[in-house]
């Protein structure tokens, strides 16, 4: 199998496995004790920090821990007061799971905004600008980096534009964490999420929530929420016992991505290669935008599309296909690699294509 769909899961990385499998160990000689509860707690406030260093977050106490960013996004929109005839803006670029959750808000009477990202950062900005000026959008919520072609949206300038009308920011941050530099406190956003199986390499279940003290302050169902002396409200949003094994094991990816830093130049070579085959091939075009994007990831379109992924499926080739989006959207084929990947399977794809 040649394995091109890293932005959809990638492989745990083996420091990570090995953390999980020595914390589950050790906590067998505790379990639900005294000593037991004391080192859980303490465990769980190491990974906050490891998390938030990776984040540059001031506070590990604003970070949660959630099984994936699905639940992340659910657990923010379930938190906050809405009200009939209110507006929440995204874009088109969203994932399904995140999209579903918003349009589920119509029946409230609630209304989500799908903004189709233009040719430009800057005139994205400027469509979020216009946007803002209808009366009553109370959030914005976007992902830092595009799912369907990896295109960075400008996040902090999208923060300057909510604070001046006072409406919160959350982003989907699932294919940036691990993949490119994220800074909370300078994107200065109200609530950010991501999982941590995907570029983290962390392990399958895993995920992270940052929550402003902004955020916390505008959702009552959470300020009201009682929690033990010293507790950050943060922790209101993880349910139950974490698997501290999972957990432990997310840190320890985190920690490895702090400590070796992106070295993202295997990523850009990759990309190089696989938009010089693009262009050998008029019938393919890549998806892009005047702007920054993510290095590992690379979308494109043809006018055979439906044939295309007939020859991927059949040479065992795995790739994304992008079939049930808005108009414009699709269809488009996204490629997506490691650092470590091969840059051959790269070049025998399109060779695949092209024959």
């Amino acid at each position: 199998m040649t394995y091109l769909n890293y932005a959809g899961s990638c492989p745990i990385l083996p420091e990570a496995e090995q953390e999980v499998e020595r914390t589950l160990t050790e906590y067998k000689d505790y379990l639900y004790s005294e000593k037991g509860i004391q080192w859980y707690r303490t465990k769980v406030q190491q990974c906050r920090e490891t998390v938030a260093a990776l984040l540059h977050v001031s506070h590990p106490s604003a970070i949660a821990f959630v099984p994936n960013a699905s639940t992340a996004h659910y657990l923010l929109l379930s938190s906050m007061d809405w009200k009939p005839g209110d507006i929440i803006l995204s874009s088109t670029h969203e994932n399904p799971s995140i999209r579903n959750e918003l349009l589920a808000l119509k029946h409230r009477g609630i209304e989500p905004q799908f903004l189709t990202p233009t040719s430009s950062p800057q005139e994205f900005l400027t469509s979020v600008h216009h946007a803002l000026h209808a009366p009553r959008v109370r959030a914005i919520i976007l992902s830092h980096v595009s799912h369907v072609d990896g295109r960075i949206f400008p996040i902090a300038g999208i923060s300057v534009l909510a604070k001046e009308r006072d409406t919160l920011l959350i982003v989907d941050g699932a294919q940036a964490v691990g993949h490119i530099a994220v800074n909370f406190d300078h994107l200065n956003c109200d609530a950010y999420f991501f999982s941590g199986y995907k570029w983290c390499r962390g392990p399958l279940g895993t995920g992270g929530l940052v929550v402003s003290k902004h955020f916390l302050e505008n959702s009552p169902s959470v300020r009201s929420t009682s929690t033990l002396t010293g507790q950050y409200p943060a922790s209101r949003f993880e349910i139950g016992t974490h698997n501290i094994g999972l957990i432990t094991g997310l840190a320890k990816a985190c920690e490895n991505i702090n400590q070796e830093g992106l070295n993202t130049q295997g990523l850009k070579t990759i990309r190089e290669v696989a938009k010089q085959h693009l262009g050998e091939m008029q019938e393919m075009q890549a998806r892009e935008w005047d702007g920054p994007h993510a290095p590992g990831i690379l979308t494109f379109e043809s006018q055979h599309h439906n044939a295309i992924m007939e020859v991927l499926q059949k040479e065992n080739i795995v790739v994304k296909p992008f079939t049930d989006y808005p108009k414009g959207e699709t269809p488009a084929i996204r490629m997506s690699w490691l650092n470590e990947a091969d840059t051959n399977n790269v070049r025998n794809t399109f060779d695949k294509i092209r024959q």
